[in-house]
């Protein structure tokens, strides 16, 4: 059994958002990750003025097969716990290579103009970065509606839920969506 690393989420807000009328915006609340050691020598993510930044040091390569559960759950007013508004299983691979444009992919392609990940599998071992990211409002669905989100993210191997399945990352971003 591999025991499980928790990365330390650095949260620092001190900052003030004006919106322009009808704009979206996305605030980056808190977040946490744990990684596999067999497949991460570290990882880390902060998040300092609304702007993410992770760093990680690959153990091994990043091969087909390489998938993403993506879960964007919402806490409606007063309410103490977060629902599932969707989910969905991804070939990440397969996403980032391929022509067809999806909202993964688009976050994907923002998140790649600050950082060094790669497009194309295998990813070799390395030091990869994303600096200074913030969420735009262009990368939100029209459907999910104002309001405080959990977005909770597991890159693995195998199938989900079963013997098979190896989790390599999972993280958690807590954001408010306002309009």
């Amino acid at each position: 059994m591999w025991k499980l690393l928790v990365c330390s989420v650095l949260v620092q807000s001190s900052f003030h958002i004006d919106l322009v009328a009808g704009e979206r915006s996305v605030k980056f609340l808190t977040g946490n990750c744990s990684f596999n050691p067999k497949y991460f020598k570290n990882f880390s993510m902060t998040i300092v003025n609304n702007l993410m930044n992770m760093d990680m040091h690959l153990n091994r390569p990043i091969q087909r097969g390489f998938k993403a559960h993506v879960d964007i759950l919402l806490r409606l007013a007063n309410a103490k716990n977060f629902q599932s508004v969707f989910n969905q299983k991804t070939d990440v691979c397969a996403i980032t290579s391929s022509v067809k444009n999806t909202l993964f992919k688009s976050w994907f392609k923002d998140m790649s103009k600050n950082s060094n990940f790669m497009y194309n599998c295998p990813v070799t071992v390395g030091h990869y970065y994303m600096h200074n990211w913030r969420m735009g409002s262009s990368m939100t669905h029209k459907f999910l509606i104002p309001g405080e989100y959990r977005g909770k993210l597991s890159f693995f191997y195998g199938k989900y839920g079963t013997k098979s399945f190896e989790e390599t990352l999972s993280l958690t971003i807590d954001t408010i969506l306002s309009n």
